[in-house]
């Protein structure tokens, strides 16, 4: 019976791929027909022999190799199982019989190996003995969960722990009254037709914007993430919900007097941030403005520390080809494990990553920001330029 069946559906097939063909022109042919060819090949499940019994394999794993595999410690993988356990993570989900379903245990072991490597989906399948359709939900699920509670691992300080804060930046290269670095990134991406132009870049490939904040510990205080690559790294900050709280209420999450966000010369300068000094019309800086920028510079660049060790860890993040939709969810969720890594003291700054592949500041034009700063904004950045030039 079995076999009648895979050779009506194989005729079937043959017969609407020949039709599909016979009936359009090159130039019409379209993503839509490789979508019905997709449909096609599903309706009879693919079969044949799978790994069995990974899940056991995986506890013989030394320390090191599961570190390999899954990019976490066993301790963090251990707290993360805890927290989708204390949160009550796919409690709605309800056994009706058939396959039996996904524990946390091999839900997080899924994503993890999703996460942290850039192998296709039908390896994890056949290693975990699902089929392809169970490792996307079990994908979709869990970053999506994630992404919803990214409050609880993202966070910005309180103003209680600022001057700490503080104090951690100013150790790198002695720039007073840091809270923040903040700089963006592109997430190579693969969108699909007739939505590819938005997220075309300068540099010529497809991508979507990663803003994020960054603390003196490499852990991340805000991210934002989602607009398309064309879009500047200013305007994106302007749309964030970060950038409308520092410009209506920014005394409730610090004094901007004392303490500020620092950023490159793609941002603009406001009071609570600061930014480099430019050449204006050809003109050379001061000694004094340019310590000020290399010490803004040393201390800024932990932001970009931060992308490259997200990017070293979560491979996925090197190129995603997923809808725009989960592939926020999956950047923002290695976001959230890149902090409870941190939090956990699973550090990790090894690994081979182009530096090329971080694709930081890839707008093209810096001066797209709005550079008319106000006069309060120019006279705490002078004040801050000639304390420094006094310590030399």
């Amino acid at each position: 019976m079995a076999t009648d069946k895979s050779i009506l559906y194989l005729l079937t097939t043959q017969y609407a791929i020949e039709h599909l063909f016979d009936s359009r022109t090159d130039d019409e042919y379209s993503d839509e027909d490789e979508e019905c060819i997709g449909v096609l090949n599903s309706i009879v499940l693919e079969r044949h022999p799978r790994q069995v019994g990974y899940l056991n394999v995986i506890s013989l794993y030394s320390d090191n190799d599961f570190f390999r595999h899954f990019r976490v410690t066993r301790c963090t993988f251990l707290y993360v199982l805890s927290y989708l356990q204390d949160q009550d993570f796919r409690s709605e989900i309800t056994f009706h019989g058939g396959c039996e379903p996904m524990t946390f245990h091999e839900i997080l072991y899924i994503n993890l190996q999703y996460l942290g490597n850039q192998g296709a989906i039908r390896l994890l399948a056949d290693k975990f003995n699902r089929t392809e359709s169970s490792i996307w939900k079990a994908v979709g699920e869990f970053c999506n969960f994630m992404f919803k509670k990214q409050g609880d691992f993202i966070k910005w300080p309180t103003r209680q722990e600022i001057p700490a804060v503080s104090r951690q930046f100013r150790n790198k290269a002695r720039f007073p009254g840091v809270v923040s670095a903040l700089d963006g990134c592109h997430i190579p991406f693969h969108p699909k037709s007739p939505n590819k132009t938005p997220y075309r870049n300068y540099k010529k490939f497809h991508s979507f914007n990663l803003m994020a904040a960054a603390l003196p510990n490499r852990s991340f205080s805000y991210v934002f993430c989602g607009f398309p690559g064309s879009v500047h790294v200013s305007t994106v900050f302007q749309n964030s919900s970060l950038f409308q709280k520092l410009e209506t209420a920014c005394n409730d999450l610090f004094d901007p007097r004392t303490y500020h966000i620092i950023a490159d010369s793609a941002f603009g300068l406001k009071e609570w941030l600061i930014t480099p000094f430019k050449k204006i019309n050809g003109q050379h800086l001061s000694q004094a403005k340019k310590l000020f920028n290399r010490k803004l510079s040393s201390t800024r660049m932990v932001i970009e520390l931060i992308f490259g060790d997200l990017k070293n860890r979560f491979k996925r993040c090197t190129d995603i080809n997923t809808s725009i939709e989960l592939g926020v969810d999956i950047v923002v969720t290695c976001c959230v494990l890149h902090n409870i890594c941190i939090q956990q003291g699973d550090l990790y700054y090894g690994g081979n990553l182009d530096p090329n592949d971080l694709h930081c500041n890839v707008n093209l034009n810096v001066n797209h920001a709005d550079f008319r700063n106000n006069r309060v904004a120019e006279r705490k950045r002078q004040v801050i330029c000639y304390k420094q030039e006094c310590l030399l």
